[in-house]
C-alpha cells in the first residue's frame, strides 16, 4: 500500500497482503501516514539562514576580483522595518508601527529618534518611507511617509517617548478604504543628540487603505522630493483621476511648495498617474528615474518615469495592448508574471562590489537581493544575496560602495527568525 505524504514524499506501507497482516495493524499505519502527511503539509518550511560573512564570495567580474566579501548583520529584533536611509556613519530605519530606529557607527541605539503615531488594523500602512534632506548636514531634515488616523491629535509623534511607546490615539475598527485613515508626509528636524526636535506636515490627505499605500520618499537629483502613492483598492479609479493624490507619484521642493514646472500645473504635486502600489524608486547617472511597483496577484512593473504621464492602472497592466486600452499610457520596461514583489531599488554606479549590472533590487516573495539592467530586461537578473528571507529596501552607500538592506521577515508574510529583522550590509 502507498500513501502520499506532504512534498511529494511516498510512503510506503507493506507491500502485504490482506489477511496475512492484522487489519488493525494495516488501520493503525495508515492513521500514522495520514497523520504525518498533515504535519508536513501544514508545517512551515524552516527559514534558510543567512550566510555568514565571506561566505557570498565566488562571484567575479571580468576582472576575476570577487565581487563581494563580506555580508554582516548590523542590528537585530527590528519589528516590521520598512524603509532605510543614511547620512555619513548614521542609518535610519523605519518600523511600521511608528519608530525610527538609529544605527550609528555600526550600533543600534536604544532609544527611538522618534515615535510616531499610527492606524492601527492597516496591514501595509503605517510609518513607511524615509528620506533624507541632501542638506542634512545644515538642515537636519528628514522626510517620512506616514499612515494616520483621521482628526487624531495634531501632534506627528512623541519626541519624548523615552520607552519606545507611541503616544495615545485613537483607535478604531477599518475597512478596507476607511475615511477614517489617511496619509502624510512629515518634515523632521532631528537635534544633535539624535532625538526629535520638530515636526511639519507638509502633505496631508493622501487617501489611504489596508493594503496599497505605496510609501516611499526619496529626494531625486533635481533635489525635488518624490513620493509615491497607492490606490485605495483594486477597484478605485483615483488613480486616473489627476485631481486625486492617489495612484500618483508626486514631487514638490523640500519645504512642501509646488514646482512651478509640475506637468498638471503650479497647483498640484502630481508628476504621473495611473500608478496601483510603488514600492522603490531610482534614478541613474543620467537622471532617468525608474519606479518599481506591485501588481495585484501578478504584473509587478518596473516602468521609466516621465512627467505628466500615465501608467494605466487601474485600466491597464505592463501593457495597454494586453489588458486594456488606456489613451496614451506608457507600457512597463519590465513585468513579472508571476510576481516576485519587489520591493526598494538602487543604483549601483560604484566599482567597489564589482557588479555586473548597474540596479539593485529588492524582493519581498522571490526573497532576493538581485542585480540587474533594466533596459537589457529579466535576462540580466542575477542574485547578489539568497538565505535572508523576505528583502524589503535597499540603498548604497556611494562613499564607499557598500549596500545597506533590510529583512521583512516579521511583516505577516514570512516566517521570522529568532533574530529577525535584521539591517544587513555587503562590502568589500
Amino acid at each position: 500500500m502507498y500513501v502520499w505524504g506532504g512534498n511529494g514524499q511516498e510512503i510506503i506501507i507493506g507491500p502485504c497482503r490482506l489477511g496475512i497482516v492484522d487489519k488493525k495493524f494495516q488501520i493503525a499505519a495508515i492513521i500514522v501516514a495520514v497523520a504525518f502527511s498533515v504535519m508536513v503539509l501544514s508545517s512551515p518550511s524552516d527559514p534558510i539562514p543567512l550566510p555568514a560573512p565571506s561566505d557570498l564570495s565566488g562571484a567575479k567580474g571580468e576582472d576575476g576580483i570577487e565581487s563581494v566579501s563580506s555580508v554582516s548583520i548590523l542590528a537585530t529584533g527590528l519589528e516590521k522595518p520598512r524603509a532605510i536611509a543614511i547620512y555619513d556613519d548614521t542609518i535610519f530605519v523605519t518600523e511600521q508601527k511608528g519608530t525610527i530606529r538609529v544605527v550609528q557607527n555600526g550600533t543600534l541605539l536604544d532609544r527611538p529618534l522618534a515615535v510616531f503615531r499610527t492606524a492601527d488594523g492597516v496591514f501595509d500602512g503605517g510609518l513607511l518611507g524615509i528620506a533624507v534632506h541632501p542638506d542634512f548636514d545644515q538642515n537636519s531634515y528628514l522626510y517620512v511617509f506616514l499612515t494616520y488616523v483621521k482628526d487624531a491629535d495634531s501632534a506627528a509623534a512623541d519626541g519624548d517617548a523615552a520607552d519606545g511607546d507611541a503616544a495615545d490615539g485613537v483607535s478604531s475598527p477599518l475597512t478596507m478604504i476607511s475615511p477614517l485613515i489617511q496619509n502624510k508626509i512629515v518634515r523632521i528636524t532631528v537635534s544633535d543628540d539624535n532625538r526629535l526636535q520638530d515636526a511639519h506636515d507638509m502633505i496631508d490627505g493622501i487617501p489611504a487603505s489596508k493594503f496599497t499605500n505605496g510609501g516611499f520618499v526619496k529626494f531625486g537629483p533635481d533635489r525635488m522630493l518624490y513620493v509615491g502613492t497607492g490606490a485605495t483598492s483594486d477597484s478605485s479609479h483615483l488613480p486616473q483621476d489627476a485631481s486625486s493624490l492617489s495612484g500618483k507619484i508626486l514631487r514638490i521642493h523640500d519645504d512642501g511648495s509646488i514646482p512651478a514646472d509640475n506637468p498638471f500645473g503650479p497647483d498640484s504635486p502630481v508628476y504621473s498617474i495611473g500608478h496601483r502600489n510603488p514600492q522603490g524608486i531610482a534614478w541613474d547617472d543620467g537622471g532617468v528615474m525608474y519606479v518599481a511597483e506591485h501588481g495585484p496577484e501578478k504584473n509587478d512593473e518596473i516602468n521609466v518615469i516621465t512627467a505628466g504621464s500615465n501608467y494605466g492602472w487601474p485600466l491597464s497592466e505592463c501593457s495597454s495592448s494586453k489588458t486594456g486600452d488606456v489613451a496614451a499610457a506608457v507600457d512597463a520596461l519590465l513585468c513579472y508574471d508571476p510576481s516576485i514583489e519587489p520591493g526598494g531599488i538602487a543604483y549601483y554606479n560604484h566599482t567597489k562590489l564589482n557588479l555586473e549590472h548597474p540596479f539593485v533590487m529588492a524582493s519581498l516573495r522571490a526573497s532576493n537581493l538581485y542585480q540587474l539592467d533594466f533596459e537589457e530586461g529579466l535576462p540580466s537578473q542575477k542574485p547578489i544575496l539568497s538565505g535572508a528571507g523576505r528583502i524589503r529596501d535597499v540603498v548604497v552607500d556611494y562613499s564607499d560602495g557598500s549596500i545597506y538592506l533590510i529583512t521583512s521577515n516579521t511583516d505577516g508574510k514570512g516566517f521570522p527568525a529568532p533574530d529577525d529583522d535584521r539591517l544587513i550590509r555587503i562590502q568589500r
